[in-house]
């Protein structure tokens, strides 16, 4: 079974960790790999998410930014 991190509102969720991604000596991207909505009664991929400067996996998952699709 996976153990999962919630946000406050327990609707959004990952059983990622943060990956620290394009370090600098000016800072990193915090980057969690896969996040799920619930939407509709069950949980569904929404992607990535990333804040810079930040490794804290309920933080990223409450604020961070969307990976972009090209």
């Amino acid at each position: 079974m996976l153990d999962y991190t919630y946000n406050e509102n327990k609707n959004i969720r990952t059983s990622c960790a943060v990956e620290k991604v394009y370090s600098t000596n000016s800072g990193f991207i915090g980057r969690v790999a896969d996040v799920e909505y619930q939407q509709h009664g069950k949980w569904e991929s929404q992607g990535s998410r990333w804040l810079i400067n930040e490794d804290n996996v309920q933080v990223i998952i409450e604020n961070g930014f969307k990976s972009a699709t090209l």
